[in-house]
This record gives C-alpha cells, sequence and structure tokens, in this order.
C-alpha cells in the first residue's frame, strides 16, 4: 500500500508540473510577451491623388520643388533626378548613358536603370532576383501618382520568363489576328501559326499546342515574341477571364510601391512595405537593394564614397582596387545568432550612413527607418560597370541554412529555413544635398550632427574643466575551480574597493582628478555575470556604502563610478533564467550564444571556457528583465550612474517561429528600456556608442577610432568624432587591450579623433585569472601601466581640455591616402568650431609644406 501511494504521489506531482507549464506557457502567450508590433515605425505620406506636373526639362517631369532643389522623373522609365539650385548640379538615380558602358553586360545595365531590386525566395526555397526595370518598367507595368512634397510609384513587377502560364492558353480569335499575329515580328510568323490553332473547346477562341509545354526552347520564344508585342500582364488578365482560365503566377508578381518626398535641402525615399503585396503565398521577399547607382561617378569623375566601417573611411572614385573585395557592412555589427564565421575580425559600423562627393557637389544619405535591417555597400569603377557606387540593402527576413546530413561537408541535404514573419514597417532613407562651396567629410559630419540635434539626440556639453580619463577596473571574475577533482566556478578578486581607491589616490597624486571609473565584475558571479534580473553583490569587491563612498569622491571632481550590467546576454550557466522562454533562438530553435571571436578559427562560437559562453537572450524579454532589475538596483546599490555594457552595443533578434523579433524591433526595445533606464538612472555610460544610443548617454565607450582597412579603402577619417565631438564625451577599446600596442600610436590616434584616453586595470596580475576566459585581460596589471597611463592623459589633457564643448567642423588628409600607400599613414589635421588646428603626422617621415612642420609620429597644435 505504501508504494502504491507513492506512486500515485509521483503521478499526482508530474501532473501538478504539466498543468503548471501549460498554464505558464498560456499566460506568456496570451500576454503578447513576444508582440512588439506597436512599435513598429510608419511614416504617413498622405493620400495619392492623380500626378500633374509641375513642369518639363528635356523630357523629365518636374514633380515637386522646394526652396533647393527640384524633383524630377522620367515617365518613361521612372528614373529620378535631383536638380540642386545652390550649385547646378543635378543627381542621377541611374547615370544618364548607361547604354554607352563598355564594362557592363546587359544585366548589369538593366541593375543600373533600376531604382530597386530584390531577391526572394520560391516556394521550396529557391532564391530568385528581381530588378525593376526589366522585369517592370520595361512592360509598362507602373502608375506615377502625386503624394505630399512629392511623388509614389506603384511598380507591378511581373516575370515573364519564368513559366508559359504568362501567356494565354487562349485567345478569342479576332483579338488574336489584331494583338498579336499583326503586331509580331514577320520573321516569327511562321512559328506563330505553327503553334497557334483554331480551339475545339472554345469556338471562337485561338489555342496553344499543348506541345509547347514540353520544349523549353519553345517555351522560351514565345515568351520572347509576346515580350516584343508588349503584352502585359493586365491583358492576360483579361484574355484568360474571356476563356474562363484562371490565372496562376503566384510565385512571379509583386506589387512594389516607392515614394519619393522633397522636404528642404533633403530628399526622403520611402518603402512602405505594408503597400508591398505578393501575390501568392509561396515567395517570400527578403532582401531590397535601394537606389544602387543615385550619385554614382563615372570614369571622368572625381570624387570619393564615404562608408561607415570602424570611425569611417573615404574611397577614392577610379582608384583601380577593383580585383579587391567590395565594401560591404552589416550596420551595428553582424547578427551573432545567425553568424558565427568571420571572414576578419571587423569593427562594427556604428552609424547608418554613406556619403558621395562628385565632382563640386556632395550628398549625404541615412537611414531613419529600419536602421538595424541595413548593410551598406559600395563599389569602385572598373569590376562590373564603369561607375563608382554606394547604396543601402535591406534585410526583411532572416534565414540560415541547416544541414541535414549525417555525413559533414556535404550540402546535398542542406535545408534553407526562412524567418516566417518579415519586418512591415517603413523603409526610409534620407539623401542630404550638401550646401557649401565644394563641400567634404566636414559638411557631411555636420550635416547629420544637425539632423541628430534637431531629433533631440544630441545636446551640447557645457565646459566643466578637465577631460575625463575612462579606467575600467575589474572586480571579480568567474575561473573554474576543482574540490576533490570536481570542477566548479568560482570568484576570483582581481580589485576591491580599497584598491580602486588607492587608484584615485594615485592619480590625484599626479594631476589627474576628473575619472570615469566602470566597474565590471560587481555582482552575479563576476564579469560574465547571471541574467541582470536580481543583484547579489559581491561582498569581496564592494559593499553597497563603499561604492556610494567612491562614487560621491569621484563626482567631487565630475567623475563617478559607473557599475557595469549585460542585459543581451547571460552566462551559460546563470541562474534565475528561464531558457526556454527567455533565450534568443535560430531558425531551427537552438539557443543563440556566443563568445569572443576567435582568431585562431574565425568563429564566435569557439572557445575552450564553458563559463565564456554567453546565451543570447531574447530581446522580447529585456522589458521583462528591466522591470526586475530597476527595484533591485535602486535597493542593493542606489547609485546615480550605471555603464549599459551591451544595450548600446549588441544587436541580435530571434527569428524561430512565431516568438519571432527581427533586428529592427530589437533596436527599438533597445531604445525603450535605455529610455526607461535613464528616467531612473540620471547618468548612463553606454558602451559601443550605436546611434540610437546616443539620446540616453552621457558618455560613450568602445567607440570606433580607427577604420576597418578593407583593401578597397584609401583613406581613414574619424567621421564617428566629427558627429559627436562637443556633445557627447567619449573613449574607444582600452589602450592596453589592442594586440600590437604602440605608445606613441595611442597617443596621436587620440589626438586625431578626440577620444579620451581609456585604460582597463586589476590590482592582481592577470595570472591569478589564469586557466579561464578571462585570461583575455593579459595585460591589466596597474603597476605596468600607471605611469603610460598618466603620460597620455597629460599630454591628452594639455591639448583638449578647452576643447570639450567645440565641434570638429573639417578633417582633412594632408599626406598619404593615395593608392598604394596604407590609409592609416597619414599626415591629417583636425579643425575645430573655434580655429584650433591638430596636426598629426603618423608617418616616419617629416612632415613640411612650407606653412606647417610635423615631425615623424609627432603632433603640433595651431590655436
Amino acid at each position: 500500500m505504501k508504494k502504491i501511494k507513492n506512486f500515485r504521489a509521483i503521478i499526482l506531482f508530474f501532473l501538478i508540473f504539466l498543468f503548471a507549464c501549460g498554464i505558464y506557457i498560456f499566460w506568456r502567450r496570451s500576454f503578447g510577451v513576444y508582440d512588439f508590433s506597436y512599435l513598429t515605425r510608419r511614416f504617413d505620406s498622405g493620400e495619392a491623388s492623380e500626378f500633374v506636373p509641375l513642369g518639363e526639362k528635356e523630357g523629365k517631369l518636374l514633380a515637386a520643388e522646394s526652396e533647393f532643389l527640384r524633383l524630377y522623373i522620367d515617365p518613361e522609365t521612372t528614373a529620378v533626378s535631383v536638380f540642386d539650385k545652390r550649385n547646378g548640379h543635378t543627381w542621377f538615380s541611374s547615370p544618364p548613358d548607361v547604354d554607352a558602358d563598355a564594362i557592363a553586360i546587359p544585366f548589369q545595365k538593366n541593375m543600373m536603370k533600376s531604382n530597386l531590386g530584390f531577391r526572394f525566395f520560391d516556394g521550396v526555397r529557391r532564391e530568385h532576383q528581381r530588378w525593376l526595370f526589366d522585369d517592370c518598367v520595361a512592360r509598362n507595368q507602373f502608375e506615377i501618382e502625386a503624394i505630399a512634397g512629392g511623388i509614389s510609384v506603384t511598380y507591378k513587377v511581373g516575370d515573364l520568363d519564368l513559366g508559359i502560364d504568362a501567356v494565354p492558353f487562349f485567345i478569342e480569335t479576332e483579338r488574336f489576328n489584331e494583338r498579336v499575329l499583326a503586331q509580331a515580328n514577320p520573321d516569327d510568323w511562321e512559328r506563330v501559326r505553327r503553334f497557334w490553332n483554331p480551339s475545339r473547346e472554345l469556338d471562337g477562341f485561338m489555342q496553344m499546342s499543348n506541345s509547347i509545354r514540353t520544349r523549353p526552347i519553345d517555351i522560351g520564344i514565345m515568351l520572347r515574341i509576346f515580350n516584343e508585342i508588349g503584352y502585359t500582364l493586365e491583358e492576360l488578365e483579361l484574355d484568360n477571364a474571356a476563356a474562363n482560365v484562371e490565372l496562376e503566377i503566384d510565385k512571379n508578381f509583386f506589387i512594389v510601391v516607392m515614394e519619393f518626398i522633397l522636404d528642404g535641402e533633403k530628399l526622403k525615399i520611402n518603402l512602405p512595405l505594408e503597400k508591398f503585396e505578393v501575390n501568392g503565398d509561396d515567395a517570400n521577399i527578403f532582401q531590397i537593394d535601394l537606389l544602387p547607382f543615385f550619385g554614382a561617378g563615372g570614369l571622368e569623375d572625381e570624387g570619393f564614397i564615404l562608408v561607415p566601417g570602424g570611425s569611417g573611411g573615404l574611397i577614392n572614385f577610379n582608384n583601380g582596387k577593383f580585383r579587391e573585395a567590395m565594401f560591404e557592412t552589416q550596420v551595428y555589427g553582424v547578427d551573432f545568432l545567425t553568424t558565427t564565421m568571420h571572414p576578419q575580425v571587423t569593427q562594427p559600423a556604428r552609424l547608418p550612413v554613406l556619403g558621395i562627393k562628385n565632382n563640386g557637389a556632395a550628398m549625404f544619405a541615412h537611414v531613419y527607418g529600419g536602421q538595424a535591417l541595413a548593410t551598406v555597400l559600395a563599389d569602385v569603377s572598373g569590376r562590373t560597370n564603369s561607375y563608382n557606387n554606394a547604396w543601402f540593402r535591406f534585410i526583411l527576413r532572416s534565414s540560415m541554412t541547416l544541414n541535414m546530413s549525417a555525413i559533414p561537408g556535404t550540402t546535398t541535404s542542406d535545408l534553407t529555413i526562412v524567418q516566417k514573419f518579415p519586418y512591415t514597417g517603413d523603409i526610409c532613407v534620407m539623401y542630404h544635398f550638401v550646401a557649401g562651396e565644394n563641400p567634404g567629410v566636414g559638411e557631411m559630419a555636420r550635416t547629420y550632427r544637425d539632423f541628430l540635434v534637431s531629433e533631440g539626440a544630441l545636446s551640447p556639453l557645457e565646459q566643466n574643466g578637465d577631460r575625463s580619463l575612462f579606467l575600467d577596473v575589474i572586480g571579480g571574475v568567474d575561473v573554474q575551480r576543482y574540490i576533490l577533482g570536481t570542477p566548479f566556478i568560482g570568484i576570483e578578486t582581481m580589485t576591491t574597493a580599497r584598491d580602486a581607491n588607492n587608484f584615485v589616490d594615485f592619480f590625484n597624486a599626479n594631476g589627474i582628478e576628473t575619472i570615469q571609473m566602470q566597474l565590471h565584475g560587481w555582482f552575479n558571479r563576476g564579469v560574465n555575470h547571471d541574467v541582470a534580473k536580481k543583484i547579489k553583490l559581491i561582498s569581496s569587491v564592494a559593499k553597497k556604502n563603499e561604492l556610494h563612498e567612491l562614487n560621491l569622491r569621484l563626482k567631487k571632481n565630475n567623475g563617478g563610478i559607473f557599475p557595469s550590467v549585460n542585459f543581451k546576454t547571460t552566462n551559460w550557466f546563470s541562474r534565475n533564467f528561464n531558457s526556454t522562454f527567455e533565450a534568443a533562438r535560430d531558425g531551427g530553435g537552438f539557443f543563440g550564444f556566443m563568445t569572443r571571436v576567435s582568431r585562431d578559427t574565425l568563429s564566435s562560437r569557439f572557445t575552450n571556457h564553458k563559463n565564456a559562453l554567453h546565451l543570447l537572450i531574447h530581446p522580447a524579454v529585456l522589458p521583462l528583465h528591466v522591470d526586475k532589475f530597476l527595484p533591485a538596483y535602486e535597493k542593493k546599490v542606489s547609485l546615480d550612474s550605471i555603464m549599459l555594457n551591451d544595450l548600446g552595443d549588441l544587436l541580435t533578434e530571434s527569428i524561430y517561429m512565431r516568438d519571432a523579433v527581427d533586428r529592427e524591433h530589437s533596436r527599438l526595445i533597445a531604445v525603450s528600456q535605455m529610455r526607461r533606464l535613464r528616467e531612473k538612472i540620471p547618468r548612463l555610460l553606454i558602451a559601443g556608442g550605436n546611434d540610437y544610443s546616443f539620446e540616453f548617454a552621457t558618455h560613450l565607450v568602445d567607440v570606433p577610432t580607427e577604420a576597418d582597412m578593407f583593401m578597397l579603402i584609401d583613406c581613414e577619417i574619424p567621421f564617428y568624432s566629427m558627429v559627436v565631438h562637443g556633445f557627447l564625451e567619449f573613449a574607444g577599446s582600452p589602450a592596453n587591450m589592442r594586440e600590437n600596442y604602440d605608445e606613441q600610436r595611442v597617443l596621436l590616434n587620440s589626438l586625431a579623433t578626440g577620444a579620451s584616453p581609456r585604460y582597463i586595470v586589476s590590482q592582481k596580475p592577470t595570472r591569478h585569472a589564469q586557466n579561464s576566459p578571462h585570461e583575455r585581460f593579459y595585460s591589466t596589471h596597474f603597476e605596468n601601466w600607471n605611469a603610460k597611463i598618466i603620460s597620455h592623459y597629460k599630454i591628452f589633457n594639455d591639448v583638449y581640455k578647452n576643447l570639450r564643448t567645440e565641434q570638429i567642423v573639417d578633417f582633412k588628409i594632408l599626406r598619404g591616402g593615395e593608392i598604394g600607400t596604407h590609409g592609416r599613414d597619414q599626415v591629417t589635421v583636425t579643425i575645430f568650431s573655434n580655429g584650433t588646428r591638430i596636426y598629426v603626422n603618423q608617418t616616419r617621415e617629416d612632415f613640411d609644406d612650407g606653412r606647417i612642420f610635423v615631425e615623424a609620429m609627432g603632433y603640433v597644435v595651431v590655436e
């Protein structure tokens, strides 16, 4: 009886457990935990009406006009052009002389004539590509309408060369003779008569021979004939309806809408994805290329392309590097959920921007809607055509390939998984046409900076004394230890609050007073901490009162202490974390995870230490975590400052089934949570510095201070610094974490970019963290770096102390950056709004142009 009772108790417990799980699952779904559609951004352009041109010039219709610009559209090709009244320059969406390009093949010419191209998966997950000109415009399948401030163009994209169903099977005899036979080329009359005969099924109709469907050559001939006579999809629908035949071209028919709106000195291009239609459920658009040749420069033009790789880089027109890989970088960095292998270790693009200087005019573009979906591409003449161009590509659905074979390396069993629901908000890109005589990168930076100020994302700094030293302090690190051969994760205290106070004493004694201290590893089991829902202080690192005392001490000199917190990741062994509902998942349902990119394997998922693995947290549960974190922080810490280590840096998504959250909604969720945190915690130090974090940051670290020197890039510029200097105090990555530390180059980089000195230190030597993932802190022992920190800071502060509130208005390359040289070996001048010029020579030769002399690896300040 006792055994039976125990058995019943076990069964009852199991049933209660299943019931509780069911209630939990229902609760999560019923309250829409994963639904963030209310954040979707859309831009209302008003009702469309009949398009009445405002004028005409050389066959182009004047669609809209502002104080500075005129917008024209070609009614035959839908190519648009913008005339700038201030300098007389015209910007074309498609090069005017495309057909004369001696390099481009017909496919490339079709691409250059198209305002947009897209890729889609068909019902069996095969990729297809469409470009508007050949697949729509050449067939006259578009409509132009007027909207407020501009025009809307609706494209009906039907690909007639995918199947014989695009040709009607029955046509009325009289219509056949007038519309087909009479208008076909006489050389094709014999073929037409051979394939068409009076129908035995329908009186008064001509019927196409069934045998044509089995011969691809004959299919191609018939499609060509109907294409040449200009046969449209509307006619196909009418002829099929007359014969009572149902039209089935679902996977080959799309409706695409583009809006062109003038606003002052800028042109807004809007893609209202809600208005995009797919005739059928089998086709899934996943990629859009927008205006790939807008502003392109030809072989005879002089200019450059600005790209946002790292701090920023310039690609000179016609630089002859067409044998190198084209420039391509995903805005806000790669997605570690779907990307595990990296062709090279690169810096994320923190700004969704590009620029083109074409002869004496300049154009600057940035993404305003759908930023997180964007990729920036740029190329030079000579590869596939004669033009230098840059554009944005948008990924509307994520996809991945799973190998279903038991034999590694085989591809016959690969399965492509596509995100079910695409992004449906608006894709919006703003093209600013830069004013001024011979505008360059300075005017481009001013244009974007002014826009961010107008949006409330940037506010001017106040002059308050010395510049800041950014000092990262390593508190507790999680290391693997053993008891009687049994492994467990323990805490190694690398620095205590008392040690941190000693660091401050040392720096104060040497004239450094303004210190922004980032404390890592202060709670929840160390640097790679548990999920940030609850807070458990590591008492051996710092107690609450010690944190408050240190913070008050630093604040007296405009500094502070910023405890570091991860919200986007958690360690693999995290407590208080339900991975079933809270972990991001890829298309196959597997948990997303990452570690530091290995240069040996070029993988973000390879590590020798399990406690180095970071689970990626589902973006949708971030608000739930913040809900619990804020009261816990108020109770356990109660500081007015915090460091967001990944919320303004790492951008992830979750693409598994109905719980999917795409990158753009993930960005919008991060923005909403940073707003909540800023309301409760006044001072936010944000790592990474993606542009959507500017509005909430009081300081930035880990910002890019060097360009990613792709072989296509000719020279490096501090474009990021030019945008934010004078509005946010910022620093790059810790100088002593550089793989190739060069004390003088680190100093010169700070002087050229305005990035404050930043170092990461610990009281104990790094050997105390050996056999752990924190061996990456290979050079943090304070005693080894204190003298270098003082030297770096004093020189930097002497130069920049009075430049805190000044904007960088221009940046010029005086030597270097030519074809065949390494872009980083440059002589440059950084120009500030008060007239100060900082000349930096990062070459091994003295520079003397008759006006200024700068010794090799030196600098000169002219006030």
